[in-house]
């Protein structure tokens, strides 16, 4: 069934962005002048425009424009003038201590202070605490916050926007989409031309969906490491149930969660046990579910400590060393300490290019992290800039930018979604394993481009793949959420809740043919790491492509 809108509509954030920051600014720059109490200010340059708040909220209300508002809507399209009317009114339902307690947590504070930057209090400095306190504000209230209630309860007279900042915020937003647009359609050509070159008889190829010939059991462990004031996290580990009825040595395969989730949560890659692997899930406990649950409800400060760079890797390291300090007695040696491979999702993702050898580049990360720099700041940079922290700790700063956290059993890695571009080009560089990254074009914490993509282009080592799926987010959730909003298909009920089941068998398949080529050497898993097999089980809404090497003829990105 044809989707309703374009294959790739205009990547939703770019959209939904676009039309309510372009109404203000084209409302600001109606040539009016006067001014009023309780208004919104609108600051270009050395001109001022002001809009009284009773005006706003009238239109709000009635869609009709008083004599104060409507000379400055004449400017803008029918359809701007809806979008505007629905950015003001749209409501949100937030749980207060919830709202405070991120918002007062480190990366909520970087979060206001970008918006600060844009939106300044009456006497033009940083609005970063106004807007805490009218979100707060505004959610104690009734338990809704909506922008016309953000700026009833903004703590000054005057709510001042600064529109050379807006229009940079525009500037950079099309900038992105136009760039995503050009990328996703150069990768999707090449693996289209790719597959017809070397088709592939996919009804001849093993269903790897379903499981494989030993039956398994599963290991809850309790590691406690010693050298970090004794760090202590569960481990399950799949593992198959007969170990002597595997033939030779069983390669190991760790899954990293990402940030706020727990190691139950990725896919159920337990399935790659019943194919004669040992499949070992961390629970990373600074930057958890129940971290996560911690700072809503009041029990800590921060979603995670910055340590977390460090600690993460560590964790994979240290449980490696147990295996391997238990492999006779409790494995009867069948364990391949020596080959592994590390799959993570976003945090996770940073977590297993770590361990395949990337450092950081702190300095570069430092350039990035200013609302100077780069005001349109996005999920993922504001993780990464947190790792600027431990610049106050030499120890730890050496060990992550310069020395690395790599593990030599590490043998390779599948990132989802990673969080990469802290560790620039020459951090990527030193990876040298084979690498797959997979990055989802409607990807709203980390966008596909400066996280997924240009990680790839930066890659030296020969054996690396880039998979790109079309209209997918960050997570299922976040998928069936933009799909909806910007109508992606038409039946979203159904077509995209079976696309999702397909994107997670491929996953898997994915990382189990990954694991038999590069952990046990089996070649005959190839074709299933080739452009023609995700051509031929991509299917609408969430088409998949697989490159190599990004097209020659798009010169993207430059250091």
């Amino acid at each position: 069934m044809p989707p309703s809108q374009p294959t790739h509509p205009s990547l939703g954030w770019g959209r939904f962005l676009f039309p309510s920051v372009a109404a203000l600014a084209a409302l600001a720059l109606t040539p009016l002048t006067g001014s009023a109490a309780e208004s919104v200010y609108f600051d270009f340059r050395l001109l001022g425009r002001s809009v009284p708040t009773a005006s706003l909220a009238h239109f709000a209300e009635t869609g009709e424009a008083d004599a104060a508002l409507a000379p400055y809507l004449r400017r803008l399209s029918p359809e701007q003038k809806d979008r505007f009317r629905e950015a003001l009114t749209a409501t949100q339902p937030v749980d207060v201590v919830h709202l405070s307690q991120w918002f007062y947590s480190p990366i909520g504070e970087q979060i206001l202070l970008f918006a600060g930057n844009l939106i300044e209090t009456e006497g033009r400095l940083n609005g970063q605490r106004a807007i805490r306190a009218a979100l707060i504000a505004a959610a104690a209230e009734d338990g809704e916050i909506s922008l016309l209630d953000v700026i009833d309860h903004f703590p000054t007279r005057d709510l001042r926007l600064d529109l050379n900042q807006v229009l940079s915020v525009v500037r950079q937003v099309e900038a992105e989409r136009s760039e995503t647009l050009a990328v996703v359609e150069a990768i999707s050509q090449q693996s289209l031309a790719a597959a017809a070159a070397a088709p592939v008889d996919v009804a001849a190829l093993p269903d790897l969906t379903q499981p494989g010939p030993y039956s398994t059991r599963r290991l809850t462990l309790t590691l406690q490491d010693p050298s970090r004031s004794q760090r202590t996290y569960p481990v399950d580990v799949f593992l198959p149930e007969n170990l002597a009825a595997v033939p030779g040595q069983l390669p190991i395969v760790v899954v990293s969660h990402g940030l706020g989730d727990s190691r139950t949560s990725f896919l159920d890659l337990e399935r790659m046990a019943t194919y004669g692997f040992v499949v070992a899930l961390p629970e990373h406990i600074g930057s958890n579910s129940s971290q996560k649950a911690a700072l809503l409800s009041g029990l800590d400060h921060d979603l995670l400590n910055p340590r977390e760079f460090l600690d993460r890797p560590l964790d994979i390291s240290f449980l490696l060393d147990e295996l391997e300090r238990t492999n006779a007695s409790q494995y009867q040696g069948k364990l391949n300490v020596q080959q592994v491979a590390v799959i993570g999702h976003s945090f996770g993702g940073y977590t297993a290019l770590a361990l395949a050898g990337a450092t950081i580049d702190f300095a570069s990360l430092s350039e990035e992290c200013t609302p100077e720099a780069n005001i349109l700041l996005n999920a993922a940079q504001l993780l990464e800039c947190r790792a600027l922290e431990l610049r106050d700790d030499p120890a730890v700063a050496q060990r992550l930018g310069i020395e690395g956290v790599g593990d030599d059993r590490v043998k390779a890695v599948i990132a989802f979604a990673p969080v990469s571009h802290l560790f620039g080009p020459q951090g990527i560089r030193r990876i040298q394993i084979p690498t797959v990254i997979l990055g989802g074009a409607f990807d709203i914490v980390t966008r596909v481009v400066p996280q997924q993509v240009e990680a790839f282009s930066w890659l030296t080592t020969e054996e690396k793949y880039l998979y790109l799926y079309e209209n997918t987010s960050h997570t299922p959730q976040l998928t069936r959420l933009v799909t909806s909003v910007f109508h992606v298909y038409r039946d979203f009920d159904q077509g995209v809740e079976e696309a999702l089941e397909l994107n997670r068998d491929t996953s898997k398949t994915l990382a189990i043919a990954f694991a038999q080529v590069y952990l046990k050497g089996d070649r005959s898993y190839e074709p299933f790491l080739g452009s023609a097999y995700i051509e031929a089980v991509s299917q609408e809404p969430l088409q998949r492509h697989l490159v190599r090497e990004l097209p020659e003829s798009q010169q993207f990105f430059s250091e």
